[in-house]
C-alpha cells in the first residue's frame, strides 16, 4: 500500500490538476549659435511650451460623461466588449484619427453607443448578424464611414481618410484580441500555480521519505524535477500575463491610477456549443464590408469583391477549425487523460507500478489541460478575426497588391487610395 504521506502528496497534486479540468469544463541637424534659425527654435519652443487652449463648457460636459463611462465599465472585470469600448473613449489615437474625418471633438460615447441617422436613414446594415458582428462596431462604423467615403473629395484627398476611419474600427478589434490573450495568459498561470503548489508539496513530503529510507534516490529525483519543470512553466506564464496585461493597458489607453483598476475575469468562457456556419458569409462581407464600399467609389469593386470573399474565407475557416480543437480538447482530451491518472493511481496503490509512472502520467496530464487552455483562447482570437473580416478592416480588399503572384495574401495590412 502507498504510505499515507505520499498518498496525500499525489492526491495534492492530482487535485491541483483537476483545477485545469474543472476550470475548462465549466529617426536633426545643429545650428550654429547665433545663426538665422535661432528665431524659429525660438517660436518652437514657446509653441510647445504654450498651454492648451481651456475647454469650453461643452468639451467639459463631453469629457465628464466619458470619464464616468469609463469609470463605470472598470467597476467590474472587464469583458471583450467592455474592453472595446474603453479602447474607442480612451485611446488617443482615436482623436487624431477624428481629427482627420473632420469630427474633433467627437462625442465617443455617440461613437460607442448610437447609430448615424445620416447612415442608411439610421438603421443598422440589413446583413447584420449578432452572432459575428457587435452592436459596438456597427456603430462606430455607421459614424466613421460616412465622412470617410463622401462623394466630394478626390482620390488623394480620401485616402488618409478612409485610413482614419479604418483605424478608428479597427481597434476595436485590436482591444479584443488584447483581453483574450491576456485573459487567457492569466487562466494558465493560475492553473500554474495551483501545479507548481502541488508539485512542491510532493518533493517535501519525498525528501522526507528518502531520509528515513521508504523513497529510492532516484524516486526523490523524479519529484524534485517534476518540481523543477513546474517552476519553470509558472516563471514564463507568470511574465506572459504580465506582458499581456500591459499590451491590454496600452491598447486601452489607460495609464496611472485607471491602468492599475483592470481587472480581468478568472477565465475565458467556453466556446458555444455551435459553430458559426459559412452560409451567405461571403455574400454578406460584399454588401457590407467598409472596404468594398471604399473600393467601389475607387472603382475597384471586383477586386474588392475578390479580395474580401478570399478574406472571409480564410478567417471562417480558421474559426471553425479552432472551434473543433477547442471541443475536441475540452470533450475528449482532457476526460481520457484524467480517466488515465485514475487508473495509473489504482495500479499504483496495488504496487503495479512506481513512483516514476505516476510522475510521468502527471506530466502528460498537465500537458493536456495546458493545450486545451490554449485551444480554448485560439477560438476567441479566431472569432474575433472572424468579426474583422465581416467588418473589413484592418486589412483594404480594394488595394492593388502587384507583389502578390499567387492571389490574396490575408493578413497584409494595406489601404485604399
Amino acid at each position: 500500500m502507498m504510505p499515507p504521506a505520499l498518498r496525500a502528496a499525489i492526491g495534492g497534486l492530482c487535485a491541483a490538476i483537476a483545477i485545469g479540468v474543472a476550470v475548462l469544463m465549466s529617426g536633426c541637424t545643429t545650428t550654429p549659435a547665433g545663426s538665422g534659425n535661432a528665431g524659429g527654435f525660438a517660436s518652437e519652443a514657446q509653441a510647445l511650451s504654450a498651454e492648451p487652449p481651456p475647454l469650453t463648457t461643452e468639451q467639459e460636459a463631453l469629457l465628464e460623461r466619458r470619464t464616468q463611462r469609463i469609470d463605470e465599465l472598470l467597476s467590474e472585470p472587464l469583458t471583450a466588449e467592455t474592453a472595446a469600448e474603453i479602447a474607442l473613449l480612451q485611446n488617443p489615437a482615436v482623436e487624431r484619427a477624428l481629427e482627420t474625418l473632420d469630427m474633433p471633438g467627437f462625442d465617443r460615447l455617440q461613437l460607442a453607443h448610437t447609430l448615424n441617422p445620416a447612415f442608411n436613414n439610421g438603421q443598422p446594415p440589413s446583413t447584420l448578424e449578432t452572432r459575428i458582428e457587435r452592436p459596438l462596431s456597427v456603430n462606430a462604423m455607421t459614424w466613421v464611414s460616412v465622412p470617410a467615403l463622401a462623394g466630394e473629395f478626390t482620390t488623394d484627398e480620401r485616402g488618409p481618410r478612409v485610413q482614419a476611419a479604418d483605424e478608428i474600427v479597427a481597434l476595436l478589434f485590436s482591444a479584443r484580441r488584447a483581453w483574450v490573450q491576456a485573459v487567457a495568459a492569466r487562466q494558465s498561470q493560475r492553473y500554474l500555480e495551483d501545479v507548481t503548489a502541488a508539485a512542491e508539496a510532493g518533493r517535501d513530503i519525498m525528501e522526507g521519505m528518502r531520509r528515513v529510507g521508504n523513497a529510492s534516490e532516484l524516486e526523490l529525483l523524479q519529484a524534485q524535477t517534476l518540481y523543477a519543470d513546474a517552476v519553470a512553466n509558472l516563471t514564463a506564464a507568470q511574465l506572459a500575463a504580465a506582458v499581456e496585461r500591459e499590451r491590454l493597458v496600452q491598447t486601452l489607453g489607460l495609464w496611472g491610477a485607471d491602468a492599475d483598476r483592470v481587472r480581468l475575469p478568472e477565465r475565458l468562457p467556453d466556446p458555444p456549443p455551435d459553430a458559426i456556419g459559412p452560409e451567405s458569409l461571403e455574400d454578406r462581407a460584399v454588401a457590407q464590408r467598409f472596404d468594398v464600399r471604399a473600393g467601389r467609389i475607387e472603382g475597384l469593386a471586383g477586386e474588392a469583391g475578390v479580395n474580401a470573399r478570399a478574406d472571409v474565407r480564410t478567417a471562417w475557416l480558421a474559426y471553425r477549425a479552432s472551434h473543433d480543437l477547442a471541443q475536441h480538447a475540452r470533450e475528449a482530451l482532457v476526460p481520457l487523460a484524467q480517466r488515465t491518472s485514475e487508473e495509473h493511481l489504482k495500479l499504483y496503490n496495488g504496487m503495479l507500478i512506481d513512483v516514476f509512472d505516476l510522475v510521468a502520467d502527471a506530466a502528460r496530464r498537465i500537458s493536456a489541460v495546458n493545450a486545451a487552455l490554449d485551444a480554448q483562447r485560439n477560438f476567441w482570437l479566431a472569432e474575433v478575426e472572424l468579426q474583422r473580416a465581416m467588418a473589413g478592416v484592418g486589412i483594404a480588399a480594394g488595394t492593388a497588391q502587384p507583389a502578390i503572384q499567387g492571389g490574396f495574401r490575408p493578413g497584409t495590412v494595406h489601404h485604399v487610395h
